[in-house]
């Protein structure tokens, strides 16, 4: 499973439509309860007029109040992950079909992000997601867990998020 997903857009936007973009996604992101980070654009650090974003999906281990690690359940994890994973992506279809746009879709890593998609005017390649669907099959995670928001909540409570 994927620990985070980086995107930047392809085409380059007034400083004006850039803000009003960000708002938009600020927006839309609280429309979603997030296990670890929430969807969130900013102007491209080397280029201004270009949007980008980083999102961390997976915890893997929690920080107590009182300093002590503790281990989340893998499974959880993934379940929780891909939640998040199909909802930012959902996010990014919807801005990019709205405002005619292509976003190019990052796995973080070192020395550069692997590129391992695009969402081109609302339309995904499917390739996205492949990047999660093996892992949520191996576990056995159905369809009715990816959408159960009550099941979600009692996660979240469970590991004091």
């Amino acid at each position: 499973m994927l620990p985070a997903l980086s995107y930047t857009t392809l085409e380059e936007f007034e400083d004006d439509y850039v803000a009003a973009l960000i708002e938009e996604a600020a927006e839309l992101s609280q429309e979603h309860t997030w296990w670890n980070q929430p969807f969130q654009l900013a102007a491209d650090e080397r280029n201004p007029n270009l949007l980008s974003g980083s999102t961390k999906l997976m915890h893997r281990y929690l920080t107590k109040a009182d300093g002590q690690a503790s281990k989340v359940d893998y499974r959880d994890d993934v379940l929780m992950g891909a939640v998040d994973t199909l909802t930012l992506l959902e996010m990014l279809t919807l801005l990019s079909k709205e405002h005619e746009f292509t976003w190019q879709v990052f796995i973080p890593s070192d020395p550069r992000p692997k590129p391992v998609g695009r969402i081109r005017e609302g339309e995904i390649e499917p390739r996205l997601f492949e990047l999660i669907m093996p892992e949520v099959d191996a576990l056995e995670i159905t369809e009715a867990e990816l959408e159960d928001q009550e099941l979600h909540q009692k996660l979240r409570n469970k590991y004091g998020l």
